[in-house]
């Protein structure tokens, strides 16, 4: 079993939100269900009540002699990921069952770029896939994106991006449709629950995390909806944690993060003809050995 994370403030928080909501009637099938409610509440607490569990959180540490997880910036466990990554706010989730990670949806994102421009990216196709570790891929999203004008010199690179992603020449004279993709990518990633105010964190291949991030708040800046809505984070750290935390003996899963990403590059359909970009091509690798990795 992986070891277990240290409990910090955010675990103490999540309990009494829990108890809170039960004497109000509202009870959680999961504590990964808890986490999801109490997440926006323990963004919107004034630092008083932080501090107060900071201290509930030393306290345990001080009776138990166990570690208190301060550091927001370090990785969380497998058992963690499924909704938060700790560079989001000081939270450890350490009790998530793995049957609760088997039918937990993830959600991955992937875009294609016609050109690079100072740092910004014409972005000429996107897709957002959801599966569940159980299941495999349950739907997906994709979408051809007409970005508008393109940027003055920059015309010779469009070519290129089109002849190498097969796509065709932006429509200048026609509106964009970014703000019709971003309510449906919003409306994709609130499906399990739509009265949810947090989305769901979304992953994708290291290269691409930057294009991703720029592709939401081009959208975010089109449609003045804050772009903070959106969490990217790379791919194979979480191949890395789920692989690791699901292993039945120390011979297995990856002694370093470095292996999950060059596992993901291996390139089972290299020499396949006309496969589809849209569907998000190292997205569908990703799951196709991790599904295999728990139920084979």
């Amino acid at each position: 079993m992986p070891k277990k994370p240290p409990r910090n403030a955010y675990y103490f928080f999540m309990h009494d939100f829990k108890e809170e909501q039960r004497l109000k009637g509202i009870n959680y099938a999961t504590l990964a269900d808890v986490a999801k409610a109490a997440d926006p509440v323990w963004r919107s607490s004034p630092p008083s009540v932080r501090a107060k569990y900071e201290e509930i959180a030393k306290r345990a540490k001080d009776k138990h002699n166990v570690p208190v997880a301060k550091d927001s910036t370090k990785y969380c466990s497998a058992l963690e990921i499924v909704h938060y990554d700790t560079t989001s706010y000081e939270g450890h989730i350490n009790a998530i069952l793995l049957t609760d990670i088997l039918e937990e949806y993830f959600y991955l994102i992937d875009v294609n770029y016609y050109c690079k421009w100072d740092n910004k990216y014409l972005i000429g196709e996107s897709t957002v896939l959801r599966f569940n570790l159980r299941d495999g891929i349950r739907d997906y999203y994709p979408e051809l994106i007409n970005p508008g004008q393109i940027p003055i010199g920059y015309a010779s690179d469009v070519k290129e991006g089109c002849a190498d992603f097969g796509l065709e020449m932006p429509d200048e004279d026609s509106p964009s449709n970014m703000m019709d993709i971003l309510a449906n990518i919003i409306d994709f990633l609130k499906q399990k629950d739509l009265k949810s105010l947090a989305l769901p964190p979304l992953f994708t291949m290291p290269d691409k995390v930057l294009p991703c991030k720029n592709f939401l708040q081009q959208m975010c800046h089109k449609a003045n909806e804050d772009e903070m809505i959106f969490r990217v984070y790379r791919l194979d750290t979480l191949f890395f944690h789920l692989i690791n935390s699901i292993k039945a003996n120390k011979e297995e899963g990856f002694p370093k993060e470095s292996l999950a990403l060059v596992q993901l590059k291996k390139d089972p359909f290299k020499y396949t003809p006309e496969l589809a970009c849209k569907v998000g091509y190292y997205l569908c690798i990703f799951i196709q050995r991790l599904v295999c990795k728990i139920n084979c």
